[in-house]
């Protein structure tokens, strides 16, 4: 995973439905019990081969509700095992952590670009669907 939806959720949907890979929950199936919709980090893969920018993000009414976090790999396992804003599926017990499976994410997006607060956000009109 590589983006969080913060607090100023406003729970319309829009983020929902325009995920290519279902990887947003609704509000009420928040892992984490809070009342916003919820982006499951083994599931986001910022969507790298589908568009050219996140498009929770670019759809999104709420303008910085969306922000980077750090790559869904390995180097940052403690990173989601271990963050509060995190609650991560299992399989047989054992969290799908990124040592359990990485995922894909945007390589153009620095480390120091990443971190909760840093806007995904775009324009719609300069997103570009690509594949």
């Amino acid at each position: 995973m590589s983006v969080i939806i913060d607090d100023t959720c406003i729970t319309c949907d829009a983020c929902q439905q325009n995920c290519p890979v279902n990887a947003i929950v609704n509000d009420t199936n928040n892992p984490t019990g809070e009342k916003r919709y919820y982006v499951q980090p083994e599931k986001c893969v910022e969507c790298v081969g589908h568009f050219e920018d996140p498009q929770c993000a670019a759809i999104c009414p709420s303008i910085g509700c969306i922000t980077w976090d750090m790559p869904f790999t390995k180097e940052f396992d403690a990173h989601f095992l271990n963050g509060a804003l995190y609650k991560l599926a299992t399989k047989e017990g054992v969290a799908k952590s990124p040592a359990f499976k990485e995922k894909k994410y945007r390589e153009d997006i620095p480390l120091e670009l990443r971190g909760v607060g840093k806007e995904v956000q775009v324009a719609p009109e300069d997103l570009i669907e690509v594949g």
